[in-house]
């Protein structure tokens, strides 16, 4: 570890370290956090504890922290910014509304397999956050709920699904792919995540297609929609 070269080069942004050597140091301290944080709790793991796991001085922590909670939220957060939301809304107007759907749903399943242990740790922290940081945490997943019932809404009036809520089905999208991480000690053992996504098609898309919609699956499914 040499944090003497670390801080005396300096960059465009004046975080005092070359942009690549500043975003790896930053990964590294987010999954040691990720990892204390899960295996520990949050109340037990101390700045000292995350800085030993990379390992760095604590003060080096510190430079893109401002303390644990801030950490936390970073942490939090981290999962959720990784949705492409004008990627999907780019992609709605232009017809494949149930592409786009099933592109969504498998997006979740993904980012839970991904990042299972930071979705469990949202369950067991967002209560330990600020209030304004958990209001930001809401307000990042109601964005995501909100795409979805647009893609929902999208293929209803395609004639591609019958009517439903939307409003509840949109969470039901987001708990199918949370379910993936929090039950993975269920599934992990039974399922590929291939075949846990392909059961989640059945429960939460499937059920709800007209027959011009069962007939755009097919040409999905053969490549064409």
């Amino acid at each position: 570890m040499n944090e003497v070269a670390e801080v005396s080069t300096v960059d465009d942004d004046g975080d005092g370290e070359p942009q690549t050597v500043a975003e790896k140091r930053r990964g590294q301290i987010v999954a040691a956090a990720i990892r204390l944080f899960s295996e520990r709790g949050y109340f037990q793991t101390t700045i000292e504890d995350v800085a030993n796991a990379v390992p760095i001085s604590k003060g080096l922590v510190y430079r893109y922290f401002k303390d644990k909670n801030d950490l936390l939220f970073f942490v939090l957060r981290h999962v959720i910014e990784k949705y492409n939301f004008d990627e999907i809304q780019r992609l709605l107007p232009k017809g494949g509304a149930l592409h786009v759907l099933v592109k969504v749903l498998e997006l979740h399943c993904k980012l839970a397999t991904e990042h299972t242990q930071e979705v469990v740790l949202a369950y067991r922290s967002t209560k330990d956050l600020l209030p304004e940081q958990r209001r930001q945490i809401k307000v990042l997943e109601s964005k995501i709920a909100r795409v979805i019932r647009q893609c929902l809404e999208a293929c209803i009036h395609g004639g591609l699904m019958c009517e439903f809520n939307t409003d509840i089905m949109s969470y039901q999208y987001i708990m199918f792919g949370h379910s993936w991480a929090l039950k993975n000690w269920a599934f992990r053992d039974r399922y590929s995540p291939d075949e846990y996504m392909a059961e989640g098609e059945k429960i939460l898309v499937f059920p709800f297609l007209t027959d011009t919609g069962r007939q755009e699956m097919k040409k999905i499914r053969m490549g064409e929609g």
